[in-house]
């Protein structure tokens, strides 16, 4: 009877997407290593500060998103391992990412390189889940950013 409370319990918690969402806490951006940059592939580490905010340690599968900078779609953004976040801790992450950027990939990321602003965007479903309960949730998080910070080897003109 006391398993079943605890599944149910936890049915219920996931069954609100907003939770998780909210209790997942983007602490800092420290920056990528480029490893491998091409026509048709990029490849690099991005390294994060998460606080996870809930009582259970929380896992992402691996799983893909869509790049977008000023609404324009450049590339498909590829997790090709797990995230693992402990319960109620700040994690720092260092993230091995695969992009396979869109035709005319350098084109949009060459005219975005000479504003002050872009609007960068990534949306996707990936699966996330605690314990043994995993659910498919929509993730879009949207954000002005200046864009030495994603196109750092670009040169001005």
């Amino acid at each position: 009877m006391k398993k079943l409370f605890i599944v149910v319990a936890l049915l219920l918690f996931f069954s609100s997407c907003k939770s998780i969402d909210e209790s997942i806490e983007l602490l800092s951006y420290d920056g990528t290593e480029m490893e491998q940059f091409s026509g048709q592939l990029i490849k690099c580490k991005a390294g994060f500060h998460v606080q996870n905010n809930l009582w259970l340690p929380v896992k992402m599968k691996a799983g893909s998103f869509e790049l977008f900078v000023d609404q324009q779609k450049v590339g498909d953004l590829y997790l090709d391992e797990p995230i693992k976040l402990k319960a109620h801790k700040e994690t720092v992450l260092k993230l091995p990412l695969r992009v396979i950027p869109e035709p005319g990939f350098m084109t949009t990321t060459y005219k975005a390189s000479k504003k002050p602003m872009v609007q960068v965007k990534i949306s996707g479903y990936p699966t996330v889940g605690a314990l043994f309960i995993y659910k498919t949730i929509p993730v879009s998080k949207e954000a002005q950013i200046d864009p030495v910070q994603f196109i750092p080897y670009i040169p001005k003109f």
